[in-house]
């Protein structure tokens, strides 16, 4: 039987849902091909959010699957723009409590690579904090799925 695959994901905020489709195709292949069964994806921006909507829909498929959206933060109360997470699905990954708050969010992104054998992005550019963790991912030769299309960089893949 496959070893057992884990991935993560990170894209950029401002993907747009016209790749909701492929990243689903590709979600798909992971569990079926590839034995993927955990799952972590961030929760700041539309690209979580979409990862976030298609693993819950392959759970319903798949039960025996597993996900968790990693948290930076604790959840406030209030509303604010990534309200649309069921917070029941939250992890908050021991020691982050102990980083200060501007560097959270690159912490758990360190802390979903290295639990993970395979990322799935969508990277269209070097800059920023998606581009910075596929480089991360090359130097720790992880599997790297990039869902960008009719890009020139060499996260294309």
């Amino acid at each position: 039987m496959l070893k057992e695959t884990v991935c993560c994901f990170f894209g950029h905020q401002d993907a747009t849902g016209e790749i909701e489709d492929k990243l689903r195709q590709q979600i798909r292949y992971l569990i079926e091909n590839k034995n993927a069964r955990r799952f972590y994806v961030g929760n700041h921006g539309h690209f979580d959010y979409m990862v976030y909507k298609v693993l819950i829909e392959m759970k319903e498929e798949f039960p025996d699957i597993d996900y968790a959206v990693v948290l930076a933060y604790l959840p406030e109360h209030s509303a604010n723009e990534y309200s649309y997470f069921d917070y029941k699905d939250a992890l908050f990954p021991d020691g982050i409590e102990k980083v200060p708050k501007r560097a959270r969010i690159l912490w758990r992104n360190d802390w979903m690579l290295k639990q993970s054998d395979t990322v799935v992005c969508y990277v269209r550019h070097h800059f920023g904090g998606s581009g910075l963790m596929i480089e991360k991912a090359e130097k720790s030769k992880k599997r790297i799925i990039n869902l960008a299309k009719n890009i020139t960089s060499k996260f294309t893949g």
